[in-house]
């Protein structure tokens, strides 16, 4: 017996420590809050609607065409990807293209036509473009459009006649063997999906349930008392848990944003109720239980399984000051989020990526400062005027400065960025630093766009790379008129 008790002993201790190891590796599979968010530039004059696992990001931009302010350039459907932006192709037939989602494959759904008809489309990629797949609509309808597509290719969506009273509509299911189906004759709701997951569950105003099995439709249990369910925005993850907005069946009838558990409870994650005047909208949910939404023309975060919404702005690195997240849109597998940041005094589209503060072999941005002029035509009497039948123009100076992270100034660090205006304006400039630690950048270009604004993407100096967590990335200035 005494010799048995060390040997129990062994193995009470081993299995202790396979417990805490057992401990530590769920801990580090656990969804950790990131110290804070730092901003990967997409697009001035844009639109995001999607973002998959990759950073590739589906919508809509204005081309520079360098009018400024005295035209409006083409609105076109993009995709950004490995950064690229490619303009999708066009559906013969149909006027117009909206693309709306991307699956982790980079296949692209949305919907061709402004006016009856209108078809869902998706785009396939080939190479560096993609080719438009025309889905057309269900029998008796002129209107499809799609909901999501998932990462198996399966496209989701409503079609319609478009009638408002006794119209013609169901559910519809497409995917390239089965063409599209009605989903309501498989056994599913006959009612407007809301949103998809990536692996294929589904959200309307009275269920859910997952493509591929009829049995699994569960009923939404009852909103919490004062609120209402409707066709508000929504996100679903692949286990059922769901983002919604309630509406308030009293008062002003504001809608509010609710994280529903799958196991059947609500939850209100935000206690500012959103009307017309100002912008709302679900992102995402993700396995985590992480909410990403907008609230009050507000971008903001809940972190799962339980935690409520706060604004983004409160997370985005110091280094951008004045920076505020004006909306929160889908998060990825690897944490960004697609996310719209004033820089300057305009928004910006940008995947907003975790981050955390580096402190040996980095770079970081110790000082950054701008100065901006209107330069007017010399034949303009007033010296004030901005028009296009002037040759008047804007022109601006940057100084930055580079070192270590202790502040040693560092002479040949590569670093790029880019001048922005409250317009179209995106021109990516480069250069590396002098013996001081300091780089210059000069632009010229329109009158009449209001602020300049100068970004920071990255620099580099052999391995070492730039921390966006601290230091100075972002600056602005209104042009000045000479005195």
């Amino acid at each position: 017996m005494k010799r048995l008790l060390p040997l129990l002993s062994l193995v009470l201790l081993a299995v202790v420590s396979l417990r805490a190891e057992a401990q530590v590796a769920a801990r580090r599979r656990m969804p950790v809050s990131p110290d804070q968010y730092v901003v990967e530039f997409v697009s001035s004059a844009a639109d995001g609607f999607h973002m998959n696992g990759a950073g590739d990001v589906v919508g809509a931009s204005y081309l520079d065409t360098g009018c400024g302010s005295f035209c409006l350039p083409p609105y076109e459907a993009v995709v950004w990807r490995g950064g690229e932006r490619i303009v999708l192709p066009s559906v013969p037939g149909l006027t117009g293209i909206t693309a709306t989602s991307i699956n982790s494959a980079g296949w692209v759904a949305g919907f061709a036509g402004y006016y009856t008809p209108v078809h869902a489309v998706v785009w396939q990629p080939v190479g560096s473009s993609y080719q438009a797949i025309d889905l057309g609509v269900l029998p008796g309808t002129a209107i499809s459009k799609p909901v999501g597509i998932d990462d198996q290719g399966r496209v989701l969506g409503w079609s319609t006649d478009g009638n408002a009273i006794n119209p013609v509509a169901a559910p519809f299911f497409w995917s390239l063997s089965t063409g599209m189906v009605d989903l309501s004759l498989l056994g599913y709701p006959d009612e407007q999906p809301l949103a998809m997951s990536v692996g294929g569950a589904v959200a309307t105003a009275t269920s859910w349930y997952r493509l591929g099995d009829p049995g699994s439709v569960v009923a939404m249990p009852a909103p919490p008392s004062g609120f209402a369910i409707g066709n508000y925005a929504t996100a679903i993850n692949d286990a059922g848990d769901q983002a919604r907005f309630l509406v308030r069946t009293s008062g002003q009838n504001l809608v509010y944003l609710f994280r529903f558990h799958h196991e059947g409870n609500w939850q209100q994650l935000s206690a500012i109720g959103t009307g017309h005047l100002t912008t709302y909208g679900i992102g995402s949910i993700n396995g985590a239980r992480d909410v990403t939404a907008t609230v009050a023309s507000t971008g903001v975060i809940a972190h799962g399984p339980n935690g409520v919404a706060r604004p983004i702005t409160s997370l985005l690195s110091s280094a951008y000051p004045d920076g505020v997240v004006t909306s929160g849109g889908p998060m990825n597998h690897r944490g960004q989020i697609l996310a719209e940041v004033l820089l300057g005094r305009s928004p910006r589209l940008a995947r907003l990526t975790p981050a955390s503060r580096c402190w040996n072999g980095c770079l970081r941005v110790s000082d950054l400062s701008m100065s901006a002029s209107f330069v007017p035509d010399p034949s303009d009497p007033t010296q004030d005027h901005c028009s296009p039948d002037l040759n008047a123009y804007n022109e601006a100076s940057v100084l930055l400065t580079v070192g270590t992270a202790n502040g040693v100034p560092l002479e040949g660090v590569l670093v790029s960025g880019r001048f922005l205006d409250d317009y179209w304006t995106n021109e990516p400039v480069s250069g590396t630093t002098d013996a001081n630690g300091v780089v210059s950048f000069d632009y010229t270009g329109p009158c009449g766009v209001g602020a300049l604004a100068f970004l920071v993407d990255g620099a580099t100096r052999g391995p070492a790379s730039l921390d966006k967590t601290s230091g100075i990335l972002s600056v602005w200035a209104i042009p000045q008129v000479p005195r």
